[in-house]
């Protein structure tokens, strides 16, 4: 069986989780003030904070950096917005389902699907790390978000860290 990092074939992608890996140290989640963007110059066009704002019952998304990448891809700007303020209905859902994971859980989780409407043939991978600033309660979802074009439609894809161990 494939380690997780074996099963990210986007080089971006698999750089960030390589890096997110040795800041974790013996932790499951590192601080996200252990984290400084400049320093993945290269990475920077494709990555998004996010901070993860609890009230109450309520948990909500709300994006602290956003790469012009991704900025671009999405139609507008999106830093000091929450997902539910910016999308809506199934695709928010998708979203907000892939952020529990990562929060729930404390693990990476991957995602490939298309982006938009299909008739663009935009597809994106991205994924998303958990970050804590107490080793328990993920308080930041560092991710980075790659695009491409295909004509294929295929079926997303969702690959979540099954064990702080699997981390290859």
């Amino acid at each position: 069986m494939s380690s997780f990092a074996d099963q990210l074939d986007d080089e971006k992608l698999h750089e960030l989780y390589l890096h997110w890996r040795q800041l974790c140290g013996d932790r499951r989640a590192p601080p996200y003030s252990a984290f400084d963007p400049v320093d993945q110059p290269r990475l920077l066009a494709n990555l998004l904070v996010t901070d993860v704002i609890v009230e109450g019952e309520t948990r909500r998304y709300r994006y602290r950096l956003c790469g012009t990448e991704v900025e671009t891809n999405f139609g507008c700007a999106m830093g000091g917005k929450c997902v539910d303020e910016l999308m809506t209905g199934p695709y928010c859902d998708y979203i907000t389902n892939l952020y529990d994971r990562t929060v729930d859980h404390i693990t990476p989780v991957f995602s490939q699907s298309s982006y938009g409407d299909f008739d663009r043939g935009l597809h994106t991978k991205r994924l998303m790390l958990p970050m804590s600033g107490d080793g328990e309660t993920v308080d930041v979802v560092l991710s980075i978000q790659t695009f491409f074009r295909s004509s294929i439609l295929s079926e997303p894809i969702l690959i979540q860290q099954d064990s702080f161990e699997d981390s290859g």
